[in-house]
């Protein structure tokens, strides 16, 4: 992770160019104070800390030099860096994917075989997903609620694309933004455009909360998917039985979002009557649970 970090700075002249201005080296060898002024203007600029707080860039050249050797990094200085230097998404993903490796590599992605055509471009990437299913006691979906915090990947973000289960009945949000268009794309996905109550600019986030009603009695399914094209974080899946539980559950991950086996599976333990997992990251592939009765 900090040796790919020092690679951008050092080599990608965008980047090296920029904290470049702040040194009084006049050399490639990267300066940790002029990063962490970089940084600090950043942080002045966007509002996010007071102008009159003068001593900041000192502030944040432990932080930075901690990053920079490898001892630690947060997921907010990641996301200060790549701001700060308007690191391109194709270096970002990089940057991504080596963190989540290095805070933790269970995360799950590039299982996609088939690539569905989007509804519209993704402008957005997922802090964090909380999702819970609710399956009654005859056996059938009642509902599917969503905690959902995402973060503009470029200004002018006006909606989220959720997509759904095509036998949903309605959509309802709770909170962060109210219903718009209704979609189909990709040869068969369904899809209701929420409209955010504000325009996210870059780096901007919101929290949203909505919920997907199932007619009861009407859908009685044996498996639960959610696909994730850009990298997604913090991803906390459960189906609930308000009944008996199954006598098998697995987690598994697909190929696609409807179609096909699972590609890989593993017995997930059924807890009181739930299934749960946390996965550190998603990236371009489907992963959820299948049970048994």
């Amino acid at each position: 992770m900090a040796a790919l970090l020092r690679e951008l700075l050092v080599s990608d002249e965008r980047y090296r160019r920029q904290w470049q201005n702040f040194s009084q080296r006049r050399s490639s060898s990267l300066h940790q104070a002029a990063v962490a002024k970089v940084l600090a203007l950043h942080l002045w600029d966007r509002g996010e800390r007071s102008d009159a707080a003068v001593s900041l860039p000192r502030e944040l050249k432990d932080r930075v030099s901690r990053a920079l050797n490898g001892t630690a990094i947060s997921v907010e200085t990641l996301t200060w860096v790549i701001a700060a230097f308007a690191i391109d998404q194709v270096d970002q993903a990089r940057l991504w994917e080596a963190f989540d490796g290095y805070r933790d590599p269970r995360g799950v992605s590039r299982t996609l075989l088939r690539q569905r055509q989007l509804a519209r471009r993704q402008r957005h990437h997922t802090v964090s997903l909380f999702e819970r299913y609710l399956v009654t006691g005859d056996r059938s979906l009642l509902m599917r609620s969503t905690a959902h915090t995402i973060q503009a990947a470029e200004d002018g973000v006006t909606a989220y694309i959720f997509n759904h289960e095509p036998a949903a009945d309605w959509v309802e949000v709770i909170h962060g933004g109210h219903l718009g268009e209704r979609l189909r794309y990709g040869d068969g996905l369904h899809a209701v455009e929420i409209v955010l109550d504000h325009e996210l600019h870059q780096w901007e986030s919101t929290s949203l909360e909505y919920r997907t009603h199932f007619r009861a009695g009407t859908q009685f399914p044996t498996e639960v998917r959610r696909p994730a094209f850009a990298r997604a974080r913090n991803i906390d899946l459960a189906v609930h039985f308000d009944g008996a539980p199954p006598r098998h559950a697995w987690w598994c991950v697909w190929s696609d979002h409807v179609d096909g086996n699972p590609l890989r599976e593993a017995p997930e333990t059924i807890r009181g009557a739930s299934i749960r997992r946390y996965v550190p990251f998603i990236e371009q592939t489907v992963v959820g649970f299948r049970w048994e009765w």
